[in-house]
């Protein structure tokens, strides 16, 4: 699942992928349409796709260095231990500590 559009999220087959997608989607209480242009997924007109972009690379680099043996059951995200959902819970934006 190279296409030319794919930039972080290489080496997944298309059902990975789209199974990766959907916990984006579920992670952050959004639709496809919030960091994609509806009717041209392929697109660079949404800044929020960039932003996605440097936030997978976040975790990512978080995972590597302190989860690097961290093996995803069944359903779970291919991007490691610390995912979307790990600060967002559903929402669009990160949730915060409660103030003290």
């Amino acid at each position: 699942m190279d296409a030319p559009s794919v930039k972080v999220l290489r080496g997944l087959t298309v059902q990975q992928f789209e199974a990766e997608m959907q916990l984006m989607n579920q992670a952050l209480g959004v639709s496809c349409g919030f960091c994609h242009t509806r009717g041209n997924f392929a697109a660079e007109t949404n800044p929020r796709k960039a932003t996605a972009r440097r936030m997978i690379e976040m975790v990512r680099a978080i995972d590597q260095q302190y989860f690097p043996d961290h093996r995803p059951a069944d359903g779970e995200s291919r991007l490691g231990k610390v995912t979307c959902f790990t600060c967002h819970q559903g929402s669009e934006r990160p949730k915060s500590a409660p103030a003290q």
